[in-house]
């Protein structure tokens, strides 16, 4: 069993069936964290993350949805970046999306915590909305002209 694996254990042993809608807990510390350099920074909503795995296990990836702004908050107790963040144990609530992939809502270590607040509440839904209602607009006139365009042409 993968070592991220064993977080999600519960007392008698079993693995826990509903992976969907509930948080699991994992513990350890990150042995490898990426930022997508094409996309990262933007401030455009599920461009801007964070891709790591913690106890060098490369089955299990998690994604950390935050904006430049709450990256630079959370580097005042934890950056991916820094020379000492595999030494850093740190408790990760987050949400299975497939078999490998998890949505983290929250990051906690000994010295400091981002949560689902912040997370959540503050970027995702709001900025998703956003950036969401923005390409569906773009689609629609894109739609649109390509409509105009047929119209146009068959005169």
């Amino acid at each position: 069993m993968s070592p991220a694996i064993k977080g999600m254990l519960s007392s008698d042993g079993f693995m826990l069936k509903d992976f969907e809608m509930e948080d699991q807990l994992f513990f350890g510390t990150v042995t490898r964290a990426t930022v997508p350099s094409i996309f990262g920074g933007t401030d455009i909503p599920f461009f801007d993350k964070v891709n790591f795995q913690i106890n060098e296990d490369e089955n299990a990836n998690f994604v950390l949805y935050a904006s430049q702004e709450m990256l630079d908050e959370m580097s005042e107790w934890f950056s991916f970046g820094a020379v000492n963040a595999s030494v850093v144990p740190l408790e990760i609530r987050a949400a299975r999306l497939d078999d490998n992939t998890y949505v983290v809502h929250s990051l906690a270590s000994t010295d400091g915590e981002m949560d689902v607040e912040s997370l959540v509440v503050n970027y995702q839904f709001y900025y998703a909305f956003v950036g969401l209602t923005l390409v569906l607009g773009l689609g629609l006139v894109g739609v649109a002209l390509l409509i105009l365009w047929f119209a146009v042409r068959r005169r």
